[in-house]
């Protein structure tokens, strides 16, 4: 249970050496910069506010260029041939090469500009090839038209095109516009199921009174500005100038992809800026003097010792001290070996209060025992631990995700065991298997039992090892209860439980071990019932303590509640292993034979992934759920938050040292 204790320390120092400690800060990585009391600088001179003024100007400059950078990172990769990996992970470089590289920063500067005008060049030419498309999209209904587009008067006529919907009786409509005028022309060149395109050639002095006429069964008029020739001319000239726009976006994004080797120099530039900026926004967190800075934050104590050695190097004023009672302190979980990739699981539900206790090596114990249990095909869990390794292997992971693989090829490696326990290797498909092509009988025995079988007596077990796990956040609690020198609320309160609870398992399922165990069951209950009933309102006076014992005693409805949530894990268990024998047996419906044996293959490895996958889910999610429901619920205090040192936060580039090999 592993919270690392903090110091909160305050440092004074000429304001001469205040960039290269910062930079020292940055590079030692173990030190969160708080807020100092800004009473403490009341006395601060107008140069101080300047200073701030010239640090924010600078931060947002720098934001800029960042988002210029990002924006050219993201160009490159939009347009790059090579294949993205499975997981994307930094770059390993020594600091040197790192600054070689940043000696040509300028160079870099000038390349990210010329990726951007690529970029905004094909972004404009195809917002004009879509400008093209629309238009030709609205000439081809106009195909059947002979006159040019342009076309819209005469001497003494008016020439309209427009559109109607389908839904009006053109018949009707053309009687009624043509009605008592001998000079007006209505045809239709075209329709669709929403429209009819219409040309309209009226005299000048009745085009108003024919437009407004059409106007109210729907008529929009549709004028071609900017067109010249026919609809046919029109659609010559649109498709030869979108194939010509296409050419130069085509020929704009292959120069993007022949800068394709300029990405690790700006990913470089990239990962300095970020670091700038984060060095600049951290001067908001000092107070000045005219020749003085002061800094105050958090640090882990076992850092302690090489931050002293910083803070003397650069002939500082500092001390150390520890939280007070009332002090938020952030928190740094440190577990090692198995139990390590299981903070995940904490950290997904949420960091304890600094003055808690860390429940991740409690946690990963039942975490992967679940997770096997649920999961409970061996076969399953070599594809699960070999594909883990092979990914670890592979991808110099970090962060969450390191954390994620690592559990999941821990709870592999339980999901091999339980499944050996219980028999399961793809469910029974090596015995289906020699059947169909051999047709040979074999069996593959469980090294304890087949849930399949007997799951009466998983869900035995299955309730036993939810009583384990309830009763081990219990006794955290109690232990909690004991260091603060609560020992009468450990008692009354927890180990009143445990006689409740044993003593009730006793008297009502004792007697299928040996009948001597029911009666004294019967005792241990009672007694710890009463123990309950007595002192579960002693905090009240009067008839409250005894409303507050009954109530007390009342949440055994919730034990026994939390105890029947470990079904889930008889539940889990036999629908992976019942879902594989059906895989198996559809598989094995087309007989023996080379088609038998295609088909059971076939079968095997669609309905194995399917069922792999899905019940993986599942059992992630309900191991997850009896942790933070049943287990964090006797015990836990959450509501920590994550220390954040000061440190190169790089995105694309883990920097080593020249001499340390893997070392930051």
């Amino acid at each position: 249970m592993a919270i690392v204790k903090m110091k909160k320390t305050a440092v004074i120092g000429m304001d001469s050496v205040r960039e290269e400690l910062l930079s020292a800060l940055m590079e030692l990585g173990a030190v969160q910069l708080t807020e100092p009391d800004k009473t403490m600088g009341s006395a601060g001179s107008e140069s101080e506010g300047q200073a701030e003024n010239d640090s924010e100007n600078r931060v947002t400059a720098l934001d800029v260029e960042i988002n210029r950078t990002a924006l050219a990172l993201e160009t490159l990769q939009k347009y790059s041939t090579e294949k993205s990996p499975l997981f994307a992970t930094r770059r390993t470089m020594k600091k040197s090469e790192f600054a070689r590289i940043l000696t040509e920063k300028e160079t870099i500067l000038a390349h990210v500009d010329g990726i951007l005008q690529l970029n905004d060049e094909i972004h404009r030419l195809k917002e004009a090839e879509n400008r093209k498309r629309a238009d030709l999209a609205a000439v081809r209904p106009w195909l059947g038209y002979d006159l040019p587009l342009d076309l819209s008067r005469t001497q003494r006529t008016c020439i309209d095109l427009g559109v109607i919907p389908a839904a009006a009786d053109m018949e009707k409509l053309m009687n009624r516009v043509c009605e008592d005028r001998d000079a007006v022309y209505l045809q239709e060149v075209n329709r669709d199921k929403d429209l009819y395109y219409l040309i309209v050639i009226t005299l000048k002095e009745e085009r108003e009174e024919v437009l407004n006429l059409l106007k109210q069964h729907g008529y929009t008029p549709l004028p071609f500005t900017g067109f010249a020739g026919t609809a046919a001319d029109s659609l010559v000239q649109l498709t030869e100038e979108i194939e010509e726009l296409q050419r130069r976006c085509a020929q704009a994004e292959d120069q993007v992809r022949s800068l394709q080797d300029l990405r690790m120099d700006i990913e470089c530039l990239y990962d300095q800026l970020i670091m700038e900026r984060d060095q600049e926004r951290i001067k908001s967190k000092l107070l000045k003097t005219g020749r003085t800075f002061c800094l105050e934050g958090w640090i882990p104590e076992p850092c302690t010792e090489a931050a002293r050695q910083l803070f003397d190097r650069f002939q500082c004023c500092y001390a150390f001290r520890d939280p007070q009672e009332d002090e938020a302190v952030p928190v740094l979980l440190q577990n090692g070996g198995a139990a390590w990739p299981f903070e995940g699981i904490t950290e997904m539900y949420s960091l304890p209060d600094y003055r808690s206790v860390d429940p991740t090596r409690s946690l990963s114990l039942f975490y992967a025992m679940f997770f096997g249990i649920m999961l409970s095909d061996a076969g399953y869990g070599i594809i699960i631990a070999a594909a883990c390794f092979i990914i670890l292997k592979r991808f110099p992971l970090e962060g969450m995700t390191s954390k994620m693989i690592r559990m999941f090829f821990y709870c592999g490696l339980s999901t091999i065991f339980w499944g050996a326990l219980f028999g399961g290797w793809f469910g029974d498909f090596f015995q289906v298997a020699a059947q169909v092509i051999f047709n040979r009988e074999i069996t593959v025995k469980p090294l304890w039992f087949n849930p399949t079988e007997d799951p009466t007596r998983l869900l035995i077990w299955s309730l036993v090892f939810g009583v384990v796990h309830i009763f081990f956040g219990m006794g955290i609690k109690a232990v909690m209860l004991i260091r603060e020198g609560k020992w009468l609320d450990a008692v009354c309160d927890i180990f009143s439980w445990y006689m409740v609870i044993v003593g009730l398992a006793m008297w009502l399922g004792g007697s299928s071990i040996s009948p001597a165990l029911s009666k004294p069951g019967m005792y241990v209950a009672a007694a710890g019932a009463a123990l309950i009933l007595l002192t579960g309102g002693r905090s009240k006076k009067g008839i409250g303590r005894v409303i507050g014992g009954l109530s007390s005693l009342y949440d055994i409805t919730s034990y026994l509640s939390d105890i029947l949530s470990y079904a889930r894990l008889l539940a889990l268990g036999l629908a992976t292993g019942v879902i594989a024998q059906v895989v198996n047996l559809m598989g094995s419906l087309a007989g023996g034979g080379a088609v038998g044996t295609l088909v059971l293959l076939f079968a095997f490895v669609i309905g194995h992934t399917f069922n792999l996958a899905i019940n993986a889910l599942g059992a992630f999610v309900h191991s997850c759920r009896l942790q933070y429901i049943e287990f964090f619920g006797k015990f836990y205090e959450d509501g920590g938050e994550e220390f954040a040192p000061f440190r190169k936060n790089t995105k694309y580039v883990r920097l080593i040292n020249d001499t340390d090999g893997g070392k930051k």
